[in-house]
């Protein structure tokens, strides 16, 4: 018998449904683990492997670029016409009204996370 050059010596051996295989490996991609091995060992000496989710910050980061848009439109139109138009005002109000709705929302999503005891990203 040929000895292996392996250091990790213990085997352990999980089985799971299709279903649960299935959040296993969804939650490997989101943690960008290439092998169950990895996965496994961070998540069991760890306790938890990371997982972000950046849709809120892209999200957050669309509005401020709309913002800033109106805003760049607005500066144009007073300096060239010396008048401040209504419409852009309203939109631009509206769309720091949408900002602090996001935000808002996000910091209350990661309060309500952390009084639970959740990691973000570890739901399914």
């Amino acid at each position: 018998m040929v000895k292996s050059n392996r250091t990790r010596d213990n085997l352990f051996v999980l089985r799971a449904t299709d279903q649960e295989a299935r959040r296993i490996k969804r939650r490997m991609a989101q943690a960008h683990q290439k092998t169950f091995q990895g996965f496994a060992l961070e998540m069991l000496l760890q306790g938890q492997v990371a997982t972000y989710d950046y849709s809120e910050l892209q999200a957050l980061r669309l509005e401020v670029n709309r913002i800033g848009q109106n805003i760049n439109q607005l500066v144009r139109y007073v300096n060239t016409f010396e008048d401040l138009d209504s419409e852009l005002m309203e939109a631009l109000l509206h769309d720091i009204k949408t900002l602090k709705d996001v935000i808002g929302k996000e910091f209350k999503v990661k309060e309500l996370a952390k009084a639970h005891g959740h990691h973000q990203g570890s739901s399914d």
